[in-house]
């Protein structure tokens, strides 16, 4: 009875983990964008953005942290997608720099 309990909780914070953890890295993308300073996120991005897929993955295994592990799957996608347009755009403008 205990042990369903730590597994449902463990579940759950792997659900929090991605969506927190996806939202901090939305914030300091758009600090770093905003305010022109390089931040370390930006080197790091693919590193948070298989973090936070990893663990939206395994929120998703039970059925009451499954809607946490869509949260965080869904900002890593829009994560991904926004570098890959972002580079695109820029590869675009100036092919060869």
């Amino acid at each position: 009875m205990e042990l369903d309990k730590v597994k449902l909780k463990s579940f759950q914070a792997f659900g929090w983990f991605s969506v927190i953890t996806g939202i901090v890295a939305l914030a300091l993308l758009n600090i770093s964008m905003l305010s022109g300073y390089d931040l370390a996120i930006i080197s790091q991005l693919s590193l948070w953005i298989s973090v936070i897929l990893i663990s939206g993955l395994i929120a998703l295994f039970n059925r009451q942290s499954r809607s946490l592990g869509f949260w965080g799957l869904g900002i890593a996608g829009y994560l991904g997608f926004f570098v890959a347009v972002i580079f695109i755009l820029g590869w675009i403008i100036v092919p060869f720099p």
